[in-house]
């Protein structure tokens, strides 16, 4: 039976057992406060403080999952992104800082009134959620072809009240409808990336794309061009090294495009405005 530890004691522990290094102790904290409920506040302040013998336990079966390579995301059940905590799960992506750009890009746009998003592949909504709370007069609409995903990303914006929901395979369920902003973070990287490797226990739909990873971007390219109202645009995030073949789609599509790069100075999306003749 697991004998009650003080917190001191279970941090040291779960720290030793992940490595030690500073982020192992970040780790380590953090899979505590989840198994305890207890706040990094009051783990800090009271290190004295007993653990009971069912959370040392649970915490140790937290530790072996970590140690065997499930993310911190998936373990805890939240990931923080923009300024809001969301709730993932396997079922979901992880939600990354370089998606961030997408966001700083769209509310950088000018901001003249109401307008109508679609945020497709949503996940765990965060892209569809923080652009709602941003912009209470927009109304945005996210999708995803996963019922469990859309799940999770209900949840998340269960509070905003200018945000739907609609399930659909990118945009074949919209008709008949023009809208102002399309944004989507696709499944882009090569089935046969050797990086996919770090990435197992993640969903591989949300990652994977045939044609060198180029497939789903390039049929959200072409299907977005005829929903877009004057003056719109589409927005995609893409692989470091896709960005000359993604402006060149948009351009064939009948798309102006303009390249950005991300924090780290790596090519990382691109928006597209709608052309007066399409």
């Amino acid at each position: 039976m697991v004998m009650a530890k003080s917190i001191a004691e279970a941090l040291l522990e779960a720290s030793a057992a992940l490595g030690n290094q500073p982020d192992h102790r970040r780790d380590a904290a953090l899979l505590l406060g989840h198994v305890t409920g207890l706040s990094r506040s009051v783990i800090i302040a009271h290190p004295e403080a007993l653990i009971c013998s069912a959370h040392l336990t649970h915490l140790q079966g937290m530790i072996e999952r970590r140690q065997a390579g499930h993310p911190m995301a998936y373990l805890i059940g939240t990931q923080a992104f923009w300024d809001l905590d969301f709730k993932v799960t396997p079922d979901t992506l992880i939600p990354r800082p370089e998606t961030e750009l997408l966001l700083e890009i769209i509310l950088s746009q000018p901001n003249t009134g109401p307008k109508t998003v679609i945020d497709l592949g949503t996940g765990s909504g965060v892209i569809a959620v923080t652009l709602a709370a941003a912009r209470p007069d927009w109304s945005v609409i996210a999708t995803d072809a996963s019922i469990e995903a859309l799940r999770i990303a209900q949840q998340n914006g269960a509070s905003l009240s200018n945000l739907s929901f609609v399930a659909g395979d990118w945009l074949t369920c919209f008709d008949g409808i023009a809208v102002d902003i399309i944004v989507a973070n696709p499944p882009y990287i090569d089935p046969l990336d050797p990086h996919l490797a770090a990435l197992v226990f993640e969903p591989k739909s949300a990652l994977v794309a045939q044609d060198n990873g180029y497939a789903d971007l390039k049929v959200i390219i072409h299907q977005s061009a005829p929903l877009l109202a004057t003056n719109g645009y589409l927005l995609l995030e893409h692989g470091y090294t896709q960005q000359d073949t993604v402006l060149k789609e948009m351009r064939l599509a009948g798309y102006d495009p303009i390249a950005h790069c991300d924090l780290a100075g790596n090519p990382r999306a691109v928006i597209g405005h709608r052309k007066e003749t399409l």
